[in-house]
């Protein structure tokens, strides 16, 4: 049987063409939900085999600031934004933030402490000016010096 161009190509152009075939939307969003029961198990499983998080975060910061410049370039932030509503915002950090936040917060009381410590103890080991009837000779004086100790800190 002899074929025709026409043939031919509508035979390659019928297999270069095809579909792909999914479980679909309900099904993936099944399973996802069916999965939620195991995650955090896996999860905390996952972060305890981790033998090496922090080196692999500083060898990757080419790559995250690769990333980073790309995503600025396409305005990805934006195009994110555009995509939600203040007003989802404010029902998810209403409804998802206030449940964890203690908990959070709770859990981070030793970070937390170590963290405003080295604040303290800078503003205490920085020396001021006298109060003055000089609203602006007190911020050079009084303002200002805190604010560049608090900056040196930050950059150490």
């Amino acid at each position: 049987m002899r074929m025709t161009c026409k043939r031919i190509f509508a035979q390659k152009k019928r297999e270069v063409f095809k579909t792909v075939k999914t479980k679909g939307i309900a099904a993936t969003t099944a399973a996802w939900q069916g999965a939620i029961g195991g995650v955090p198990a896996k999860y905390k499983a996952g972060v305890q085999a981790a033998t090496n998080q922090n080196e692999n975060a500083i060898a990757s910061q080419p790559l995250y600031e690769a990333r980073m410049a790309e995503s600025i370039a396409n305005k990805s932030r934006v195009k994110g934004l555009q995509r939600s509503s203040t007003a989802e915002w404010k029902q998810r950090a209403s409804e998802l933030g206030s449940a964890r936040i203690g908990s959070g917060m709770t859990a981070a009381v030793s970070k937390y402490n170590k963290g405003v410590s080295e604040v303290i103890t800078t503003i205490e080991a920085t020396s001021i000016a006298e109060r003055s009837a000089d609203p602006m000779a007190n911020v050079d004086g009084r303002v200002k010096p805190i604010v560049k100790a608090l900056y040196d800190m930050k950059r150490r």
